[in-house]
């Protein structure tokens, strides 16, 4: 199971959300939700970068 442990480039905000629960796990293949914003591309209809919620910094996906 994937840890979802990430923090903020720009503010160091820890990004791990409230944890996902037990029966539904295997389904996000991760133990806690995230709290990063996913900033879409309508055209592309894709994420194309991250924002998060504390600082409001956005950062490219890797």
């Amino acid at each position: 199971m994937k840890n979802s442990k990430e923090y903020c480039p720009h503010c160091n905000a820890d990004l791990q959300g409230e944890p996902i629960p037990k029966e539904h796990q295997d389904s996000y293949n991760a133990t806690h939700f995230t709290r990063k914003i996913g900033i879409s591309d309508i055209e592309r209809d894709r994420i194309v970068k991250w924002k998060c919620p504390d600082c409001k910094g956005e950062w490219a996906i890797k």
